[in-house]
């Protein structure tokens, strides 16, 4: 018989808003293909739309839903404020004892103080270097107050990052790189490479236009960064080699108002903004190049996958396209500066090869099936 799971998200993980809910759902629907039972615990401010929970139900059985809670008072304890606005995990009551129990990053520790939540198997998706992560959100922002935050956050992964990996059966790296410095540190078993699930076909885009695309949370201090650099440094240049090129963004909004981000960019000329949006399809059909010009992060960046899935050759930065392990200039084009960023979209919109580039990329992603290696876990 197949085993019973049970996924403990930090977020509800549909629509997919954000590269992490992103990875948890599709994670979620491969676990259904291969034909295991799956339970939902998750953590969130507000409940779902009718919609969306009815998307979920139908792949998933019981879900259990806990309020994330926060307090000013958290952010003067040991653990991370992410850990502490779920520690009502620790208090929700389970039926059943689950085969393997899925945490869904570290966020959710907490759970493992729970009684009832039984499991034979305990296994830690690992979506980023925690400590790393906080600390470039830091570098990210000019927000003083939130810089102190990402700051705080950052120290306390360092320590509680090490707790949950301890206590974990197996550690799934989404990040290739991440995953083989950890290997370097601890030189230890439990840890494997889980590549960024990928359950739909491979696209193939006409690409005959001069559209560059970028998708990204807008709320989030480092997609917001990588955007202006690329706005205030890049954007006129391409503008001036290409006089019919526009840029479209595509963004949700989190707590900020559309308003906020209308007059944001409303400086700034050829660019088409497209807010809250739940299909986001035509935005890949319309474009021909796809930008991440992200500069601090940590992890892999799901949308530069979602990006060459959907067929369109890749433009990023080292941070943009770390974990993925991608090959410049043969599978994407890398650029740290706005002059080499500039010129590797001139080369990606004209290259008679463009085609080439995006099909290598893909057989790239292709080749490291994650279904095949999330079975064989499991099993």
């Amino acid at each position: 018989m197949k085993k019973n799971i049970l996924v403990v998200s930090g977020f509800f993980p549909y629509p997919t808003l954000f590269g992490g809910t992103f990875d948890i759902w599709e994670r979620i629907k491969g676990l259904c293909q291969l034909g295991y039972k799956v339970d939902l615990l998750y953590t969130d401010k507000a409940f779902p739309k009718e919609k969306d929970l009815a998307v979920v139900k139908s792949f998933v059985g019981k879900i259990y839903r806990v309020q994330r809670k926060n307090s000013i008072f958290q952010l003067f304890d040991k653990s991370p404020l992410q850990v502490l606005s779920r520690k009502n995990l620790e208090h929700i009551k389970l039926e059943d004892k689950y085969d393997i129990i899925i945490l869904e990053t570290e966020y959710v520790g907490r759970v493992l103080r729970n009684k009832t939540v039984r499991g034979d198997k305990v296994y830690l998706r690992v979506q980023n270097n925690e400590q790393k992560y906080f600390s470039n959100l830091s570098k990210s922002t000019a927000n003083p107050l939130r810089k102190l935050y990402f700051f705080q956050e950052s120290l306390k992964f360092r320590w509680y990052s090490k707790f949950i990996f301890n206590y974990a059966d197996r550690l799934w790296f989404i990040s290739s790189t991440e995953e083989m410095e950890y290997q370097k540190l601890i030189n230890s078993n439990k840890s494997i490479h889980l590549p960024s699930p990928i359950n739909g076909g491979f696209v193939k885009q006409k690409l005959d236009n001069n559209n560059v695309l970028f998708i990204g949370s807008l709320f989030m201090d480092n997609n917001i960064q990588g955007l202006m650099w690329y706005l205030d440094n890049i954007h006129d240049d391409v503008y001036a080699n290409f006089p019919d090129y526009s840029l479209h963004i595509y963004g949700s909004t989190g707590v900020y108002s559309e308003k906020h981000f209308i007059k944001k960019f409303k400086k700034y000329r050829r660019i088409h903004l497209h807010l809250n949006l739940e299909n986001i399809e035509e935005a890949y059909i319309n474009t021909s190049v796809f930008i991440n010009p992200m500069l601090q992060g940590a992890g892999v960046k799901l949308k530069s996958i979602n990006a060459i899935v959907n067929g369109l050759p890749l433009v990023a930065t080292s941070t943009g396209s770390e974990g993925i392990g991608l090959v410049d200039k043969e599978m994407f084009y890398l650029a740290d500066t706005p002059k080499a960023f500039s010129n590797a979209i001139a080369r990606a919109l004209k290259s008679p090869n463009k085609e080439g580039v995006v099909e290598a990329a893909q057989n790239h992603l292709n080749s490291n099936n994650y279904l095949k290696i999330l079975e064989s876990e499991l099993e």
